[in-house]
């Protein structure tokens, strides 16, 4: 696996950190670690790990404008996750030529969907690759109780807290402080100053270039503990 990736907005670029350790998913580990892991993609169903009150179902959107993407409705797990694991999220296809042409995979915190109390937590990591031909460019983000629609906040919905990021052939992890993630210029309402992470709805990965194809793979999706655990 490459090194981590940990986002910091200096100039637009991303800065370079060592990794850390891999979290514990042991059922006796009681460590922020082990609470941590969101989802490791290792039981090859759809839903994340129901811990921590957490247990959303992960789905792939994308827009009507002549986007295509796979997994559709029925999203499954595929085979080849990363460090030898056996299964990733990964989603694949081609954008559409409009301008606003998107595709993403994402997966609610909760079942049903509500709001997820990540405040004890710094962040979010992730490992993620492409695969050849697929674009690099992609936006990780993180719909709060201001941005989407259920937190019923919004007059201006879906400009999520979130971050660009480009993604190799390599697995990579990228470390994302909730501190980094801003909304896009320009559109949205309300605009906080700062992501809710009291209340996150959903985590998501986006794809965005239009006439661009792409093949992303995801796994070892974790919370960043805080450092006093």
């Amino acid at each position: 696996m490459n090194r981590a990736v940990w986002f910091v907005a200096v100039g637009g670029c991303a800065q370079f950190y060592p990794p850390t350790e891999t979290a514990s998913s042991s059922p006796n580990d009681r460590s922020c670690a082990a609470r941590a892991l969101i989802e490791d993609a290792e039981d090859g169903d759809d839903q994340i790990l129901a811990h921590g009150g957490r247990g959303g179902y992960v789905y792939t959107y994308a827009d009507e404008k002549g986007t295509q993407i796979a997994p559709g409705n029925d999203f499954g797990m595929s085979r080849g996750g990363a460090a030898d694991s056996h299964f990733a999220i990964r989603i694949k296809g081609k954008l559409g030529t409009d301008n606003e042409a998107y595709a993403g995979v994402g997966f609610a915190m909760t079942e049903p969907k509500g709001p997820y109390d990540a405040s004890s937590y710094d962040g979010v990591s992730f490992v993620a690759r492409r695969s050849a031909g697929s674009t690099p460019y992609l936006r990780f983000k993180i719909p709060d109780a201001n941005t989407d629609p259920d937190g019923k906040i919004c007059t201006e919905c879906y400009n999520d807290f979130g971050i660009p990021f480009q993604v190799t052939e390599e697995w990579t992890r990228y470390e994302v402080k909730f501190s980094e993630l801003a909304q896009e210029a320009d559109w949205g309402q309300p605009r906080p100053a700062a992501i809710d992470r009291s209340k996150i709805y959903e985590m998501q990965w986006q794809v965005a270039v239009p006439n661009a194809d792409f093949d992303v793979w995801i796994d070892d999706v974790t919370f960043l503990c805080n450092g006093s655990d």
